[in-house]
C-alpha cells in the first residue's frame, strides 16, 4: 500500500490522507476485537512519502521538525517498528544516539520517502512561492535531511524531487566528497534514495535517470501519460494522443 503525498496544500491534502487510513483501520479494528487502536502498518507494507515545499526551507531544525510533524500526521497511528517485527524498510538502518548500527531499538513508524519537493523557490511554481527568499541551499538542505533519516528515523529514505542533473550531481560529489575525507560524521553521509521527476515517452529525463542508474539511486516519475502537457491553454496531450 503506498501513497504518495506533499506538504504543499493547494495541490496536496496530506492531513487527509492521514485521518483517512487511521479511520480505514480504525474501522477494520472494530470488527476484530483483538485489534488494538495502533496498527500493525508494517504487516500491512504501508509506505507513505511526502515533501517539504521549498519556501519552507528555512533552516536544519525546521526540515527536521516538519519532517517530525508529517510523520505524526500521516503514520502516527502506527505501532513503533521493534526487534521482533520484520522490517518493511528493507534500506532503513537503525541508529542508536552514538551513531553506531542498533537492532535492539524500537522506533516509531517511519515516512518511506521525504523529498526535497524542489531546489529552490520559482514565481509562479506555487502561490506560496511568489517573493520568498533566503532559504537553505541545497547541499545545506541535504544535511538536514541525512538528519531526518539518521538521528530523527522520521523517514526511512530521502530524496529529491524537480531537480536537474546538475543539481544531482552536486549532491552526489558533496556526499562522495565527506565520505573519502573520513571524519566521524553523525550522521553518516547519504546519497539519495529516490529522485522524483516529471518524465514521459516525449520528455524522457535520460540524462537524470542515467546518473540514478550510474549512483544506485532509485527514478520514479510522475505525469508519465503526459499530463504535464496540459497546462497551457489550448493544449494536447501528445501522449495520450499519439496513435502509438
Amino acid at each position: 500500500r503506498n501513497f504518495d503525498t506533499a506538504e504543499a496544500t493547494w495541490w496536496y491534502d496530506q492531513k487527509a490522507l492521514g485521518q483517512t487510513l487511521q479511520t480505514f483501520f480504525s474501522e477494520t479494528c472494530d470488527e476484530d476485537e483483538s485489534c488494538s487502536f495502533a496498527v500493525d502498518c508494517a504487516s500491512h507494507l504501508l509506505r507513505i512519502s511526502t515533501k517539504i515545499p521549498p519556501w519552507e526551507l528555512k533552516s536544519p531544525s525546521h526540515i527536521r521538525q516538519r519532517a517530525s510533524n508529517s510523520r505524526q500526521q500521516l503514520v502516527g497511528f502506527c505501532d513503533p517498528i521493534s526487534p521482533d517485527v520484520t522490517n518493511p524498510f528493507s534500506s532503513w538502518e537503525l541508529y542508536n544516539n552514538d551513531g553506531k548500527g542498533s537492532k535492539e531499538v524500537s522506533l516509531p513508524y517511519p515516512l518511506d520517502v521525504y523529498y526535497i519537493h524542489a531546489p529552490q523557490c520559482w514565481d509562479g511554481w506555487h502561490p506560496d512561492c511568489d517573493g520568498v527568499e533566503d532559504t537553505l541551499g541545497l547541499r545545506e538542505a541535504w544535511l538536514a535531511m541525512e538528519a531526518v533519516v539518521g538521528i530523527d528515523h522520521s523517514a526511512a529514505r530521502i530524496g529529491l524531487s524537480n531537480i536537474d542533473a546538475e543539481e544531482l550531481q552536486d549532491i552526489v560529489e558533496f556526499v562522495k566528497e565527506r565520505n573519502a575525507n573520513k571524519p566521524n560524521y553523525y550522521p553518516p553521509p547519504r546519497m539519495p534514495d529516490v529522485v522524483q521527476i516529471y518524465a514521459d515517452p516525449f520528455e524522457p529525463a535520460l540524462e537524470l535517470r542515467q546518473l540514478c542508474e550510474q549512483y544506485g539511486i532509485e527514478f520514479v516519475s510522475y505525469s508519465t501519460l503526459g499530463s504535464q502537457h496540459m497546462r497551457y491553454e489550448n493544449s494536447k496531450n501528445p501522449v495520450l494522443e499519439n496513435a502509438v
